[in-house]
């Protein structure tokens, strides 16, 4: 895989993984969709699934560039990533409504008695 995608892609799931952390908190899900709480059960998971991308971001960054400069570009990439996210929920927190929405999709509705 060329080098550029590798490094596109440790940037994305760098960004996708902080940003599904931040929305496993309730105030960044309240700022984002305008809800008090992060849907019941639905924590974990977003927290799983951004740890994930976190340690995906690693092993593209590896596969890049090895051990030696791998590591150094999986930190600057959370750094970027991290960042970005901030500058998303700061300025364009917005763009955050679509993943919301899909971290939220298939949860299980109440059923009135």
């Amino acid at each position: 895989m060329p080098e550029a995608i590798l490094l596109t892609l440790v940037l994305a799931t760098s960004y996708l993984g902080f940003a599904l952390l931040a929305l496993s908190q309730d105030k960044n899900w309240e700022l984002v969709t305008r809800q008090r709480h992060v849907p019941t059960g639905r924590a974990l998971p977003l927290r799983l699934a951004g740890y994930g991308l976190l340690a995906l971001a690693l092993l593209l960054a590896l596969a890049r560039d090895g051990a030696s400069f791998g590591s150094i570009l999986w930190v600057v990439g959370l750094s970027i990533g991290a960042l970005a996210t901030v500058a998303t929920l700061t300025w364009r927190r917005d763009w955050l409504k679509p993943l919301a929405r899909i971290a939220s999709a298939g949860r299980p509705r109440r059923q009135s008695a």
